[in-house]
């Protein structure tokens, strides 16, 4: 069991840096031209923020770090469409693993709303949602249509962010296939269900309000979707390992650049 988990550890810390490269890929698409080392830096340096009260902090560090070189509608946009990326790409998962059910086919739309021709649009729907926290936090910035399509990215759509998105999911997704393997469970459903399941409440616990770090609300809503088909006590130890392994893989990565400030 415990070189099971371990094996889900690595894999975690790997998901960590596949993530940091999706959102590095998303900005290079939207005319961005900084050095790709300082932006997956920058992405791995502010990870372990999210778990703050709030569970906005990473999100900020992120915008006040990319506005001291472009203009702060830009930083803005750039963290808005990280978390927005993330769920699409799990939502599309969720309906590739369902194509024979018609409905899932509507998980896919968020992923044309990536494209270039809606993504002023999408900026501005989400960053009314986000204006406001970071205006509570002193940011001041002028976030207006024009100051959006002042840039322009440099292809119709950001394939290559969108398909290293995908992979982030399926680390994720295999960091917590070995915490089901590690106490005999993974064979209940088959690969792609389970991916299915994985993919529907981690995009869940990403968007439902919850403890920072999307704590509690991922596991609650796995529990209730395979409630009567898994033993409870066994899917809530594979859970709990999980989350603890994805934090401590969080505190992991995040070290190094504790140490490197203390050296400074």
């Amino acid at each position: 069991m415990i070189i099971i988990l371990i094996i889900a550890f690595l894999i975690s810390i790997i998901s960590l840096f596949v993530n940091a490269c999706a959102w590095k890929l998303l900005i290079n698409w939207l005319g961005y031209k900084k050095r790709d080392d300082e932006l997956i830096d920058l992405y791995l340096r502010t990870n372990l923020l999210k778990y703050l009260p709030g569970g906005i902090w990473h999100f900020v560090e992120r915008f006040r770090s990319l506005k001291s070189s472009i203009p702060s509608s830009q930083a803005f946009s750039f963290v808005l469409l990280e978390p927005f990326l993330m769920l699409s790409a799990a939502l599309s998962l969720t309906a590739i693993c369902n194509l024979s059910r018609t409905p899932f086919l509507l998980f896919f739309i968020p992923l044309f709303f990536l494209a270039r021709r809606w993504r002023a649009y999408l900026i501005m729907q989400l960053g009314a949602v986000k204006l406001l926290e970071f205006k509570k936090l002193g940011e001041k910035l002028s976030f207006t249509r024009e100051s959006i399509r002042s840039w322009n990215p440099i292809s119709p759509y950001p394939i290559h962010a969108v398909l290293v998105e995908l992979l982030f999911i399926l680390f994720r997704f295999a960091g917590f296939w070995f915490c089901l393997k590690a106490f005999s469970i993974e064979n209940i459903f088959g690969v792609f269900e389970w991916i299915s399941l994985f993919s529907l409440s981690w995009s869940i616990g990403l968007v439902v309000p919850s403890a920072p770090g999307g704590i509690g609300v991922f596991e609650s809503f796995l529990l209730l979707i395979t409630r009567g088909e898994v033993p409870e006590d066994y899917i809530l130890l594979a859970l709990l390992s999980y989350r603890l392994i994805v934090s401590l893989a969080d505190i992991f990565v995040h070290l190094p650049f504790q140490f490197k400030t203390k050296l400074i």
